[in-house]
């Protein structure tokens, strides 16, 4: 419970530091506010990616079932219920 909720304090404050941040005076190729909010985005993507992947499978597995529950009951059609007239 504790680890959920230091995760999304974690969360909100990468969130924080790159809004903050996003338009500074950067330094060159070494620039270490441009090397923090690289690092904020990894963290963010990596706990959406975390937070996501189970809705994501669970639909994935509902619209496979339901797809192939479709498929397996096809509605029955015969010659008789088509009334088609069979000559020999």
């Amino acid at each position: 419970m504790v680890n959920a909720l230091l995760n999304k304090l974690l969360i909100a404050f990468a969130s924080l530091y790159v809004a903050r941040h996003l338009e500074h005076h950067c330094h060159g190729e070494h620039c270490h506010v441009c090397h923090h909010i690289h690092r904020c985005l990894e963290l963010i993507s990596v706990c959406m990616e975390l937070v996501v992947a189970p809705f994501e499978l669970a639909l994935r597995f509902f619209y496979f079932k339901l797809v192939c529950f479709k498929a397996a009951v096809s509605p029955s059609t015969t010659l008789v219920s088509q009334k088609v007239l069979l000559l020999n």
